[in-house]
């Protein structure tokens, strides 16, 4: 998983093929298993796959506004419409689509840039659809409007981990050790993908505990979305820290602190406990 994050890259184009059985049973299994996972607010979800054909049985038809090309298929969900269960099912989700990179599938976040309508039509009370993915292979060769999509969305760009980092004592620069645990798991934190590449996670280190908080982006589009698109940025930053940890063989747990500092322009998201 953690050389899933060093591999992926959103994928706007796709090969003009069908996937095989084999290939959508994987998807179907893998689905499976992260709709029983639960996030750092041990919320879970229905996750949910189906072909892009509205012709199959097992399929529907996603409009894309034009900015995906020749997809195969698609995964979702579902969640309500808060900001803990927001988060989670961006954690869960980044679990799911990094597994389907380990399987060697390319895919795409999708939050603002679907028909909804054509996912699912009708949602209950508070619920709502946060984001789809893609499924497929990449084409061989990226068009001029995708390439003009990544130059526009600075995909390549990444705020630098001191900006990003800090110590929580004192809010000094944290020691960039990439032999340390803690700092190489918050460096595949920067590499998380996130709305528009606005990068709002902000950690902070006390030792082995880390405080996460998010910096909003001033008037960023959350009336026209409907729902806090930068929540599921700080669960898929989650899953990146999680996943680096679990790489050298440690365990996190998270929890609540009831008076977390006051950080100008930051938002106290959730803590959590490195340990053997």
């Amino acid at each position: 998983m953690r050389d899933a994050i060093l591999k992926r890259e959103s994928t706007r184009t796709y090969q003009k093929e069908l996937l095989s059985k084999i290939e959508i049973d994987t998807i179907l299994s893998l689905v499976n298993t992260y709709s029983k996972m639960t996030g750092p607010f041990d919320h879970s979800f229905e996750l949910t796959f189906s072909l892009n054909n509205s012709n199959d049985s097992n399929g529907k038809k996603i409009g894309t506004y034009g900015l995906i090309k020749n997809v195969p298929s698609f995964i979702g969900g579902v969640c309500q419409n808060n900001f803990q269960s927001l988060v989670d099912f961006g954690y869960v989700f980044e679990h799911l689509i990094l597994d389907l990179t380990s399987h060697d599938f390319d895919t795409c976040w999708l939050g603002g840039t679907f028909k909804r309508q054509n996912y699912r039509k009708e949602l209950s009370d508070n619920e709502v659809i946060p984001a789809i993915s893609p499924v497929g292979h990449r084409a061989s060769n990226r068009t001029v409007f995708e390439r003009a999509i990544r130059n526009s969305a600075k995909s390549q760009s990444r705020l630098p981990l001191s900006h990003l980092f800090k110590n929580y004592a004192d809010f000094s620069n944290v020691l960039l050790d990439l032999d340390d645990p803690i700092i190489h798991s918050l460096s595949l934190v920067r590499r998380a993908p996130s709305a528009s590449n606005k990068q709002p996670w902000r950690a902070y280190v006390d030792n082995d505990v880390i405080h996460f908080y998010m910096e909003r982006t001033p008037k960023y589009p959350r009336i026209s979305l409907k729902y806090d698109i930068q929540a599921l940025d700080m669960g898929i930053a989650l899953s990146h820290f999680e996943i680096g940890i679990l790489y050298f063989k440690k365990k996190v747990a998270y929890f609540k602190i009831d008076n977390p500092k006051d950080i100008p322009n930051n938002e106290y998201v959730i803590s959590l406990r490195v340990s053997k």
